[in-house]
C-alpha cells in the first residue's frame, strides 16, 4: 500500500476519533460517511447491504463513537486504539480503491480534516500518488499474442504452457 495512503488514512482516523466527543462530530462524521460511501454500501443490522451507503456508514460511525465513549469512560486506551486502527484500515482501502476519483477523494478528505494544518501536505502527497495510479492502465501480453488490460490493484496470473527453444525461461 502506498505510504501516502497509509499516512492520510491514519491521520483521518485519528482526527475522526478525536472529534467523536466534540461539537465537530456531526460535520466530521458526515464527511467521513461520504468518503467511506465511495466503497459502496456498508452492511447494516440486516443481512442485505443498505441502499443508501452514506446513511449506513453514518450508523457504523455512530457505533464506533459509542465504543470510543465507553472505552474513554473505562480508561481503556487499547479499546480506543482498536477503533482508530479499524477506521484507518477502512479508509485506506477506500483511498486505494478510488484512485480514479482523486479529486473527489481530496475534497472529502479536506472536509474531514478541516482545521488540521498538518494534514494539508499529507493530502497533497496522497492526491499526487492517487493521480499517478488513477491514470495508469497495466497491460499484460500473454503467450498467444493477446492482451488484457488490468487496473490498479488487479492481479494477473499467467501460466506458460510452452517454451521456445533458445529463449531463456523465467529465472
Amino acid at each position: 500500500m502506498d505510504p501516502a495512503v497509509v499516512t492520510v488514512a491514519a491521520t483521518a482516523a485519528t482526527t475522526l476519533v478525536a472529534a467523536m466527543t466534540t461539537d465537530a462530530w456531526g460535520h466530521v462524521k458526515g464527511g467521513c460517511a461520504r468518503l467511506l460511501g465511495l466503497a459502496g454500501p456498508a452492511q447494516g443490522a440486516g443481512r442485505e447491504p443498505e441502499r443508501e451507503p452514506e446513511r449506513a456508514w453514518e450508523r457504523q460511525l455512530e457505533q464506533a463513537r459509542a465504543t470510543v465513549v465507553a472505552a474513554r469512560e473505562r480508561g481503556d486506551a487499547q479499546g480506543e486504539r482498536a477503533v482508530v486502527d479499524l477506521l484507518a484500515a477502512r479508509l485506506a482501502a477506500v483511498l486505494e480503491a478510488n484512485a480514479h476519483r482523486a479529486d473527489e477523494v481530496e475534497e472529502l478528505l479536506r472536509q474531514v480534516l478541516a482545521g488540521n494544518a498538518a494534514a494539508d501536505g499529507q493530502i497533497d502527497a496522497l492526491t499526487q500518488a492517487l493521480g499517478r495510479r488513477g491514470n495508469t492502465v497495466y497491460n499484460q501480453w500473454v503467450d498467444n499474442g493477446g492482451g488484457g488490460a488490468q487496473g490498479p490493484g488487479a492481479t494477473v496470473t499467467v501460466h506458460h504452457h510452452h517454451h521456445v527453444p533458445g529463449v531463456p525461461g523465467p529465472s
